[in-house]
């Protein structure tokens, strides 16, 4: 079991390029019914997510898209402004090999600009889904969130469904307010893209590393 589920791990991308085709509403149900078993403290289960359908996820991401042409982000949950080593060496590494796959020079600022808002088309996806959580409950439950997000991706990927996990739509957190039923108690934590890959997209090229488990995990003894 632990074979195929590395396997699963090791395959899963995220994905920046979708085909515009919507996944049945019955094989959506059955991943998100599949991340439900994901543990929480205390069991309270505190995910809360808005999943859009076509044409509902065309108008969110043209509502999004507006404001980020207009306004600056303000994520309820700040974005680091700093990233230290080694974290930033990470984070510059993952750019460059996105931005090298989709052929985009360091200097070339229209293509980047370009490539920033198709976040917020959401890459071509044809649903995405809008993670927030009862903000009464402090940021512990964001360990919550973070534990299901890695059941939900893993559930998707068993499906043949491919995703990409999203922090920069919570920047609007107006907009997504405006379009979509999430609670005033909620603080809006990411969004995830969902679909089919267009593994023709350049985007979909980009290949990310992993650090040694010596990097993260220290046994004691």
């Amino acid at each position: 079991m632990i074979d195929e589920l590395e396997r699963l791990w090791g395959e899963r991308r995220s994905r920046r390029a979708f085909y515009p085709d919507p996944i049945d509403r019955a094989t959506l149900t059955k991943l998100f019914a599949a991340a439900q078993h994901a543990p929480s403290w205390c069991n309270v289960q505190p995910w809360r997510v808005a999943i859009t359908e076509p044409p509902k996820t065309v108008a969110l991401a043209d509502s999004i898209i507006a404001a980020a042409k207009s306004g600056l982000p303000h994520s309820e949950v700040p974005f680091p402004l700093d990233y230290p080593t080694p974290y930033k060496e990470l984070r510059v590494a993952c750019g460059v090999a996105l931005y090298k796959a989709m052929g985009i020079a360091r200097d070339d600022k229209a293509g980047r600009y370009d490539a920033w808002l198709r976040n917020y088309a959401f890459f071509g996806a044809p649903h995405v889904a809008i993670v927030s959580c009862d903000r009464r409950l402090g940021p512990y439950v964001y360990v919550d969130v973070g534990v299901w997000l890695g059941y939900l991706v893993t559930a998707a990927a068993s499906l043949g469904i491919d995703t990409c996990p999203m922090a920069s739509v919570a920047a609007y957190p107006d907009r997504l307010r405006a379009e979509l039923p999430i609670a005033e108690t909620d603080v809006i934590l990411f969004g995830i893209a969902l679909g089919r890959a267009d593994l023709a997209g350049p985007a979909n090229a980009c290949r990310t590393t992993r650090e040694p488990v010596e990097a993260n995990v220290t046994f004691c003894s």
